[in-house]
């Protein structure tokens, strides 16, 4: 699992995600950086820590989301070159907190 909370964060996507995948999580987080900064630089921003973006890494770490169907509020598929990529909405202390998943292969 890759907490992202700052646009520092994504150096640890890059060397382990394809690209398309961290074009896609970056601009996720410059739309929260849009609606949550208070005029800070996105260098300076941080996304509150309920608020951080979750990039699950491993299929058990994608069933514990799936199984807690109390926090679930949705679930979308992106479909970017040829990968599905899950976007799971989670209810945080009121708000939602945004996790992904990159489906590799019809199996996962």
């Amino acid at each position: 699992m890759i907490k992202i909370s700052s646009i520092k964060d994504f150096i640890k996507l890059e060397a382990n995600i394809p690209l398309e995948f961290v074009q896609y999580i970056k601009k996720e987080f410059y739309n929260l950086f849009e609606y949550l900064s208070n005029g800070e630089e996105v260098e300076d921003f941080l996304l509150p820590f309920h608020l951080n973006m979750i990039v699950l890494e491993e299929k058990n770490e994608l069933n514990s989301v799936l199984n807690n169907r109390m926090e679930l509020e949705f679930i979308d598929e992106e479909y970017i070159m040829a990968y599905t990529i899950l976007r799971l909405g989670v209810n945080r202390e009121g708000d939602i907190q945004l996790y992904y998943w990159i489906k590799l292969s019809e199996t996962e």
